[in-house]
């Protein structure tokens, strides 16, 4: 690794670190308010990832009827945008055309024929653009057929098309004669639906979705810290035992003032004159041995560390002079105290 190359990945792990002891350092109140942050723009992105599916998937609709003097149905659709590239691909807008054919030809070799021209005017002679969309070659000019009609039947047809302004031609062929059939009593209706949305709408949808999936393992993540610090709270388990030891003796405290000191003088004082002297007794010398007066008093004996319980199932150990040691002991199963390993 190069020089570079460490110093930026130390930088990197330097930024981790510092914001790492940032995110510690958070008191309960900025957590509640970092939390409420990352749960309103959950909802926030959400909804606008909605709103955008919604926009991409709302069809832009038109309707056509069929003309006796042309002897087909025509329309300009007008403008179709989107972010496609020229030829067939995955970010063409879809355009659906639904044909009602209320009275077609009797004839059983005519067929339905329908075109998307791209052609800025339409009322133009389309007929030269018809025949190349027959060859197939030209993503631009697109064809679509149907044999064996039968009436009041709806048939659909569906392309895709590239950004650009568009004409729809919808006609009955006849086959044998190689024309367009122009019985006078033909009819058609058509409806018509496309997306020039779905892509744009779709990626910011996409876009925003993350967005919200991003705010959603933050919150998650301020919520498990919150819960944290309201259960456990930020103290070890020595100092939560220390402070329940101490709470337990303060309550275990003195229960009354002490007694009252001696109110008068010495036995055979006279308050009114100068102290007398007073004879002490005569006392016989005792007729047993020093030792055997030694042996029937009580030898002292030496104090001993116990260990006293608090919560949690630990102990603290009491030394003989009334001191507490600052390491929390915890007991085995043989009775015996072992420090408390947290």
């Amino acid at each position: 690794m190069t020089e570079e190359g460490a110093v930026a990945v130390s930088e990197k792990i330097t930024t981790n670190v510092d914001q790492e002891e940032i995110e510690e350092t958070l008191t309960l109140d900025q957590r509640k308010e970092e939390l409420k942050k990352s749960r309103w723009n959950v909802f926030l992105w959400l909804g606008i990832a909605v709103l955008m599916f919604t926009f991409a998937l709302f069809p832009m609709p038109f309707s056509a009827g069929y003309d006796d003097f042309t002897h087909s149905v025509e329309k300009d659709i007008g403008f179709v945008w989107g972010p496609s590239l020229p030829g067939d691909d995955l970010f063409d807008a879809p355009l659906h055309l639904e044909v009602l054919t209320s009275s077609p030809p009797t004839h059983s070799e005519i067929r339905l024929d329908a075109y998307v021209i791209k052609q800025n005017n339409c009322q133009q002679n389309l007929g030269i653009f018809t025949e190349e969309a027959k060859l197939g070659t030209n993503h631009a000019y697109q064809y679509q057929s149907i044999d064996s009609l039968i009436e009041d039947e709806e048939y659909t047809f569906k392309f895709s098309v590239d950004p650009g302004q568009y004409c729809v031609i919808i006609q009955y062929f006849n086959e044998t004669s190689g024309e367009v059939d122009k019985t006078s009593n033909n009819d058609m209706s058509v409806k018509g639906k496309m997306w020039p949305n779905q892509v744009i709408g779709g990626l910011f949808g996409m876009i925003c979705l993350s967005l919200s999936a991003f705010a959603f393992i933050g919150a998650q993540k301020h919520g498990a810290h919150v819960k944290k610090i309201l259960e456990n709270g930020d103290e070890s388990t020595e100092d939560k035992v220390l402070a329940s030891l101490t709470g337990a003796r303060v309550a275990a405290g003195p229960t009354g003032p002490p007694s009252a000191g001696p109110t008068g003088g010495p036995p055979g004082a006279d308050p009114a004159g100068p102290p007398q002297a007073v004879e002490a007794p005569v006392t016989q010398t005792p007729t047993e041995p020093v030792e055997e007066i030694a042996q029937a008093e009580p030898e002292p004996v030496s104090p001993e560390a116990t260990f006293e319980p608090a919560e949690g199932g630990y102990f603290f150990k009491k030394l003989p002079d009334g001191s507490y040691e600052q390491t929390v002991y915890v007991q085995n199963a043989d009775g015996s105290y072992a420090p408390h390993e947290g």
